[in-house]
Order: C-alpha cells, then structure tokens, then sequence
C-alpha cells in the first residue's frame, strides 16, 4: 500500500493560497466572449492605425445553391421548408367533408373525415394493441419526436460519414411533419383516450387532432426519400431491395407504434401514410430535377370502419397509380441537399 504515500505530497498546495483567487473564475467557460474581447484589444495595436489592403475576395452569387454549404444546418432547414411550403396548401369546402393536400394547386392526396361511429370501432384496435406494449414500450418511448435513427441503423450510417444524409431524413420529417398541422386541424378529430376509457395512453396523449397521424405521414416520407437515395447508387449496397424493403418496413412500425401508445387509430396511419407517401415523391421529384407524381384516389375510413392498418396496406398503396398527373418542378436547393447526401453513399464509387 505504498503507493497511496504519494498523496501526502499533495498537502503542500494548501500553502499556495495565491490559487484561492481561482474560485471566482469558475462562471467563465472556454472562448468567454469576455476573454477572448480583452485578448484581441491587447493585440490590436500591433495591425497599426494605417489603411489595410483588402484580399480580391470573391463576391458571392446571389440565391446560389453553393451558398448552401455556408449556412448552418438550421437556417438550411428553414430555407427548405419555405422552398416547400410555397408549393402547398389544401383544398376543403365549407362543411369540411373533404381536405385535399394540394402542389401548386392540384390534388395530390384526399382524406374523407370519420364518423363518430368508426372512431369507436377504431378504439378497439388501440386498446388490443396495448398487449403490445411490453414488447414496444422503448420505442414508442425513444420515437416521440426524432426517429431518424430508426433507418440510419438500417443504412450503416454514421454521422461522421454521413452528416448531410442525417440532416437530408431530419429536413424531410421536420418538412413533413408541420404539412399534417392544418389537416388534424381541420378535421379535428378526438383522440382515442376522449371516446374509451379503457385506452389508457402509455404516453401523454398529443394536445392537436388524431386524423392524420404525423409520425405515419414522416415515417413513410422518410422511407421513400431513402429507396430514392438507395437507388441512386444501386451499387453501393449489395442488398439494397432487402434495405429499401426494411426502410419501408421500419416506417410501418413506427406507424403503427402510435397505436400501441394508445394515442392513434389505425385509420390515422392509413391516413398519415397516404400523406407520406406524396409528399415523399414530390420531394424526391423536387431534389432529383423534377417530375410528376400521380394523384391517389380519395381515402374515406368509413369504408371499412373495423379496418386495421398492416403491412400489406402500406405496400398496396404504394402500388397505386393511374391518378392524374401533378408537375413537380425541380427546387435547386433541395437538389443541392440531395447532391450533397448522395456523395456520402461511398462504400462503391464507380470508374470515371
């Protein structure tokens, strides 16, 4: 044990009472602009009181995407949405029988309002998945808000390697997520805990309407924005159409996630993944030089008010087509988002 004799040394320092002035410091952090403002005026006087010469300094272009890369991720994000949202807004009447998500004015996707009646048929499917809940309780958890790592898993992405995909898929849910406010506003319709008493919610039921619910319509965009980028080198994963597949599989879990939780009806995710699904299209459309993306046929859940909403249901509605065509115009700076997530898909680069 004689090493611990070493410590004794230390009692020293209790004679360097000059350190005790040290204790005041402790509110001033690394880079304190305070410091680093007392640093510089001590220096300054060393450039002299002459004119300086200024560097040829290149001016920038005006609205360049190159622009882009010198903005900070938040202001990107803002700069995208509004690239979006200039493109959309819905069409109702005045009885709200119908609310119809619209690009430059036409019909992508329509959603018919429940009855009272199907709300209570729905209610059984939440409280049934409740059984699920031991199984799912960490991710109903850990997906109330930010899921993107619930596909980059699937990716192998990192964000070292991979930063402007992680903030392509954060862009894309944030985009998407705040486009299904005015429709669970207009429909306004009663979360599942307001009709059954016995749905008891595992998280605080969400204070804005339940049909469409958001995570179904982020979650399915998110998928296909990353089948677009998969593609996009379909070299780079050996097992790509396994990944696309689990992408899409992982978005119908996180959908149906929601319903475990206690807080949607499956009918919001059937909902919500129509939703997803355009605006997925319209946005890869839009980053990948244009396009059209056809319109899907109006969903009324008073169709089948007893109706789950499972895997096969996601797949088949990817599978429709035939609707009328919508123009989507290429946006050069979610183009310039998508240039820079594709980059970072390296594992095969191809031959010049």
């Amino acid at each position: 044990m004689s090493g611990f004799g070493t410590m004794h040394g230390l009692h020293g320092l209790h004679g360097l009472h000059g350190l005790h002035g040290l204790h005041g410091l402790a509110g001033v952090a690394a880079g304190d602009p305070s410091a680093l403002q007392s640093s510089a005026e001590a220096i300054l006087h060393s450039a002299g009181l002459d004119p300086l010469p200024f560097a040829p300094i290149d001016p920038l272009t005006p609205g360049a995407p190159a622009n882009m890369k010198r903005w900070s991720p938040d202001i990107r994000e803002r700069l995208l949405s509004a690239s979006v949202y200039r493109h959309v807004d819905y069409a109702t009447d005045d009885a709200v029988s119908f609310v119809s998500l619209t690009w430059d004015d036409k019909v992508v996707a329509t959603l018919k309002p429940p009855t009272t009646s199907t709300m209570a048929k729905q209610c059984d499917w939440v409280r049934y998945y409740a059984d699920q809940r031991s199984d799912r309780g960490g991710e109903v958890l850990s997906q109330t808000n930010d899921f993107s790592d619930y596909f980059t898993i699937l990716l192998g992405l990192t964000e070292g390697r991979n930063p402007r995909t992680f903030e392509l898929l954060g862009t894309v849910q944030t985009i998407v997520g705040q486009i299904t406010m005015l429709p669970k506003h207009l429909l306004a319709c009663r979360r599942p805990a307001e009709l059954d008493v016995r749905v008891t919610p595992l998280i605080p039921t969400p204070s804005h309407g339940s049909f469409p619910s958001a995570h179904a319509t982020q979650s399915l965009a998110m998928a296909h924005v990353l089948e677009a980028l998969i593609l996009a080198y379909p070299s780079h994963f050996g097992d790509a159409p396994k990944r696309v597949e689990m992408c899409y599989r992982q978005a119908h879990r996180i959908a149906v996630n929601r319903t475990v939780a206690g807080v949607h009806y499956p009918m919001d995710s059937a909902a919500g993944s129509r939703l997803g699904l355009q605006m997925g299209r319209i946005l890869v459309a839009a980053m990948t030089g244009g396009g059209t993306v056809a319109a899907l046929p109006a969903f009324d859940p008073d169709d089948a008010p007893d109706a789950d909403f499972l895997y096969a249901d996601q797949l088949a509605l990817r599978g429709i087509s035939g609707g009328d065509p919508v123009t989507v115009a290429a946006d050069p700076l979610l183009g310039w988002l998508w240039a820079q997530a594709v980059a970072e898909f390296t594992l095969h680069v191809p031959a010049v």
